[in-house]
């Protein structure tokens, strides 16, 4: 019989992946996992170690895109993540990690919730990095239900805490990019777009291809908010250059993004060409919410059917997604407006105003 691995070496071996983890080395952490599972063979029996390794695999599943996997693993450990009253940690990491699984699936008033319990074990966790990564997360989930003081707040902890680590630039350029977003919104074009260029310069110069991409997806996104949109236009092309090449559940949204451009500048034969990418590759992650968004834009200003149109908002309403209802809705009144029809411009502006008071309730919940 061999000699029994001791809990405490497997414990630093579970700390190093999470580190690699949160660092976004994807080869490094999924190297470290193969290792782990084979010393976890020879471990002494210790529950709360096996415990600890379930955790930080959620979260690792979440780094690969493996999100279904993740959800159930956390559904799974729920009953006994909660025994542990007095193991703050190992409370903390579930609470934390569910709420990340619940942003992903776009409940984002749940999310936050998650990250409030989260919070009360954090407070007891002496790891800086930690806390940064967790005002992260607070921070995108906030800016999802345009809730900016908030948002700005815990991303400027964040990016105070992460610039203070040179290992953690990348995390540095994520944090600029979430306070452009938030600038975006808030109609500072000009400080948006410089975050958002310093980003792409610093991705680049790291050679990290996946921020890279996000600098310029959201500069497209930056520039159609501004209506400059050849500009617009040709970051999203390096984006979807970016997202085939590495075969990035990205496409799809870069793709989507294409279409609705293109549908806007009149070019309808490449805007049909990114319609039926992005439709193809959203059919295939049963993407629900982009299946909804290309239907409403191809009904918009291809099939001009606003039955069709109301069907897809109705998709994003069920799933309360009011921030893109909102978004959604004064771009379809716009272009009705544009075109004369004043009717169906009307109809769509008052739908907006109503999911903008959805996402104000939504905060009340919150309150």
């Amino acid at each position: 019989m061999g000699v029994k691995v001791s809990s405490e070496k497997v414990g630093n071996m579970l700390n190093q992946w999470y580190i690699m983890i949160k660092l976004q080395q994807v080869h490094k952490a999924k190297a470290m996992r193969d290792e782990i599972e084979r010393v976890l063979e020879k471990m002494e029996e210790d529950q709360d170690i096996l415990l600890y390794f379930n955790l930080i695999d959620s979260r690792y599943k979440m780094l690969i895109d493996q999100y279904s996997l993740s959800g159930s693993l956390l559904k799974r450990l729920e009953h006994q993540a909660e025994e542990k009253k007095t193991d703050d940690m190992l409370q903390y990491y579930f609470y934390f990690f569910s709420g990340m699984y619940e942003f992903y699936m776009k409940n984002f008033t749940d999310a936050i919730n998650f990250y409030r319990i989260a919070e009360t074990r954090l407070q007891r966790i002496p790891d800086e990095i930690e806390k940064a990564e967790f005002h992260y997360q607070v921070a995108i989930a906030y800016y999802k239900i345009k809730q900016h003081f908030f948002s700005l707040n815990h991303i400027q902890k964040a990016l105070d805490s992460f610039k203070a680590h040179e290992e953690y630039r990348n995390r540095v350029i994520n944090s600029e990019m979430v306070l452009a977003a938030n600038q975006v919104d808030l109609y500072r074009f000009e400080e948006a777009t410089k975050l958002y260029e310093l980003a792409l310069e610093k991705a680049r110069e790291n050679h990290n291809t996946l921020i890279e991409s996000f600098a310029c997806f959201n500069l497209g996104v930056c520039y159609e908010r501004r209506d400059l949109l050849p500009e617009s236009k040709a970051y999203f092309e390096d984006a979807i250059k970016i997202h085939e090449r590495e075969n990035s559940i990205y496409k799809i949204r870069s793709a989507y993004m294409l279409s609705r451009v293109n549908y806007r500048m009149d070019s309808l034969n490449e805007a049909r060409k990114w319609y039926q990418k992005s439709l193809s590759w959203a059919g295939a992650e049963d993407e629900i919410e982009y299946k909804a968004k290309l239907q409403i834009i191809y009904s918009l200003y291809d099939h001009r059917e606003p039955a069709s149109i109301d069907k897809a908002l109705d998709q994003l309403k069920n799933k309360k997604m009011w921030s893109d209802v909102a978004e959604l809705t004064s771009m379809v009144a716009y272009h009705y407006k544009k075109e004369g029809d004043l009717h169906n411009s009307a109809k769509y502006f008052e739908q907006a105003c109503h999911a903008k008071d959805q996402i104000l309730k939504l905060t009340e919940v919150l309150s």
